[in-house]
């Protein structure tokens, strides 16, 4: 499911929020999912079902709830989990191809399986954010992970590349997607002389 809600236009007048102003914390049952709106009904249901808790308890990821301080107001989600890239997808890719000589199949990773955006809240800085909040996580974790990767929707594309994330390589398998797979090399992160963009 690709991620979305960092696709809208800003609202007139509305300044951006500044990272100070947002409090994450791990998902727990709440009342707070049911005024959720990130125009994208999947996503809004992986919220209010039991979806993120069985999800959890499976061990497939986990999920964190975006608040805005001042309002106590819920106004995005995301969801990490393990992952891995094949090689193929990333054989046009320049910065990959010293580990062509590694026997290697595939590149540790962390997905974004969801990031989404309650729609009040669109074009101020929310999605920009939660990638450089994630990115960090990731790092300071000191697991083995090379990239960042996600499945990004047509309409989301362009917001994610900005972000500094490249389309894998077009394989069979990718062009029978509706959403295509991009990723983020980590070591482009500051740790590593390099940031993550601001939009």
């Amino acid at each position: 499911m690709g991620p979305s809600g960092s696709r809208g236009p800003s609202e007139e007048g509305e300044p951006p929020i500044p990272f100070s102003s947002l409090r994450i914390e791990p998902f727990r049952p709440t009342r707070d999912v049911e005024s959720f709106d990130c125009d994208d009904r999947d996503l809004n249901e992986f919220l209010t079902k039991d979806q993120v808790s069985r999800y959890e308890a499976e061990g497939l990821g986990y999920t964190y709830l975006v608040y805005l301080q001042s309002e106590g107001r819920l106004i995005a989600y995301f969801t990490v989990c393990t992952d891995t890239l094949r090689v193929e997808y990333l054989r046009t890719v320049k910065t990959f191809k010293p580990l062509s000589g590694i026997q290697l199949e595939s590149i540790p990773s962390v997905k974004i399986g969801r990031l989404a955006v309650d729609k009040r809240y669109w074009g101020r800085d929310i999605g920009t954010h939660l990638l450089h909040y994630i990115a960090g996580m990731v790092m300071e974790t000191g697991i083995a992970a090379r990239l960042l990767t996600l499945q990004a929707t047509s309409r989301s594309v362009g917001f994610y590349q900005r972000m500094g994330f490249e389309l894998t390589t077009e394989t069979r398998r990718e062009r029978r997607r509706d959403n295509r797979t991009m990723f983020f090399d980590l070591w482009s992160h500051p740790e590593h002389g390099h940031a993550l963009p601001r939009e």
